[in-house]
């Protein structure tokens, strides 16, 4: 990890209560075959785990901020600070090889209209997470929200998540997920990160939507990282944040069923 010359590749890795799970993503980045600089924003600063990414990870920038910025303002905090040609926004909780960054920024290199790039998610099973592919619609939100109810609701969280395709190449889609995406910096800093009035979710969404007008945004089945999310019964408040925000999605690109 470089920290003196002026990196191909930069990182950013948001905290929220993430507790020392995070050391492991870290280590991910550590133990990379490719030179990069990895910024880890706190927006809930508490107890020892500054000081033990400081002792245990030489070379990680770490901003310890008052007040919760949400997931893109975390993310949006290092842009003034990047010198690199590609950042990649990261999950606390993800692991990957050592392969993965090399192998990923040498696509974005060859195939210079890929503006961002997305990996398959596996859970710590290993099996396929369904992650959304497709923009968001009221019908895929919906979708979403009640596919345990099965009928109308689970086929359009397939058709959400492409779950209904065998997809084997490279393809292109219209959403990359927040919890791992590459992205060229310098869209990064044209579209100005992400909407910080997405403070929960649908951010992606909105920062994905944006930058398809200036590339493609690809989906690589060979590209695999480990999401180890843990789940937790959401809150009332925490669900009328995440309504707010699908409304606001809405408002700002269209209703669309």
């Amino acid at each position: 990890m470089s920290i003196f010359t002026e990196p191909m590749l930069s990182a950013t890795i948001v905290l929220y209560h993430s507790g020392m799970r995070v050391l492991h993503a870290v280590q991910c980045f550590q133990e990379s075959d490719i030179d990069l600089e990895l910024h880890v924003v706190d927006n809930a600063p508490a107890g020892t785990l500054g000081m033990h990414l400081q002792w245990q990870c030489p070379g990680v920038q770490y901003y310890p901020l008052r007040g919760d910025s949400g997931f893109g303002g975390g993310h949006n905090f290092v842009i003034p600070n990047l010198r690199s040609q590609y950042h990649l926004i990261c999950h606390p909780d993800i692991t990957f090889d050592e392969h993965l960054l090399s192998n990923m920024v040498a696509y974005m290199e060859r195939n210079k209209e890929c503006v961002i790039l997305t990996p398959k998610v596996l859970d710590v099973d290993g099996n396929v997470k369904p992650q959304p592919r497709r923009a968001p619609t009221v019908r895929y939100m919906l979708g979403s929200t009640f596919k345990h109810l099965g009928g109308p609701f689970k086929a359009w969280r397939e058709e959400y998540t492409l779950a209904d395709s065998d997809i084997r190449t490279p393809t292109s889609v219209e959403v990359a997920r927040g919890c791992f995406m590459l992205i060229r910096t310098h869209a990064l800093r044209q579209l100005n990160g992400f909407d910080p009035k997405f403070f929960l979710v649908h951010g992606d969404s909105d920062l994905s939507r944006r930058a398809l007008a200036l590339g493609t945004i690809v989906y690589h089945p060979e590209m695999v990282v480990t999401h180890d999310k843990q789940v937790k019964n959401r809150t009332l408040p925490e669900f009328l944040r995440r309504f707010g925000n699908a409304l606001r999605y809405l408002n700002k690109h269209g209703w669309k069923f």
